[in-house]
């Protein structure tokens, strides 16, 4: 499916990209389990890279902790949205790939959880499971 001009993730800013990353968010996150599994997955995301700077900065050995909690969490996600009935919008590429991973882990999540949205979610699906 080609890509809207007007929707190339990868020529928006990064303030733009976050943007519309938020309005996709709650639209494929509706599935309980999806959402149970981000309330894991993300702070390990998050975890895993403090232990990435913990480990360059005292233990090298923390580095390879902190992409295993990486690479875990993203698997968990993966998982996750393929339980969605919506599923997102393939990456486009590499780059578009680092940044909504980065804005949805760092910034978008976390505004998800704590505006309410999250909960509206789980409790809309959770009635209707």
């Amino acid at each position: 499916m080609a890509q809207d001009k007007s929707e190339d993730r990868n020529a928006m800013s990064f303030p733009e990209l976050v943007s519309w990353a938020w309005r996709e968010t709650p639209r494929v996150h509706e599935n309980v389990t999806n959402l149970l599994i981000h309330m894991f997955a993300v702070p390990l995301f998050v975890f895993g890279h403090v232990l990435l700077v913990v480990g360059i900065v005292i233990d090298p050995w923390l580095l390879i902790a902190g992409f295993l909690c990486i690479l875990v969490s993203l698997a968990l996600q993966k998982f996750g949205h393929s339980l969605e009935r919506k599923q997102a919008p393939p990456f486009a590429g590499s780059r578009d790939f680092l940044r909504r991973i980065y804005a949805e882990q760092f910034y978008n999540f976390w505004r998800f959880l704590f505006s309410g949205e999250w909960h509206a979610s789980f409790k809309a699906r959770n009635k209707n499971a």
